[in-house]
């Protein structure tokens, strides 16, 4: 049985749950859309989806669009697909890429940020 939220206690936490899971469904859609079902899935567990963000920016020269999870993250870097590790730091989320050759660190996040 659903329950109905209750506006004076701010919602029950069955409805919360359903809320989370939805948005956490809506995000996985997403990803797979933009990503495709190769890169996105791996990453995608209820876990991994509740810190799960977006990033957009620049690497090397190259527009850089990213699904990031707590451990991994797959990105578009211009045309190309390229997966990265994530760290989270006392200074903040990077990333840094799978590629061994390559060993820059690029900050997606500041500490403290609710993302």
């Amino acid at each position: 049985m659903l329950q109905v939220a209750n506006p004076a206690g701010g919602g029950s936490k069955l409805v919360k749950r359903l809320e989370l899971y939805y948005g956490m469904c809506e995000m996985a859609k997403m990803a797979i859309a933009e990503y495709g079902g190769k890169y996105a899935e791996p990453l995608i567990s209820e876990y991994a989806l509740r810190r799960a963000f977006w990033w957009e920016g620049e690497w090397r020269g190259k527009p850089m669009s990213c699904f990031v999870t707590e451990k991994k993250a797959v990105c578009k870097v211009g045309d190309k697909m390229a997966t990265f590790y994530v760290f989270d730091t006392p200074r903040g989320v990077y990333l840094r890429p799978e590629i061994k050759l390559l060993d820059e660190w690029v900050k997606v996040a500041h500490r403290g940020d609710d993302s």
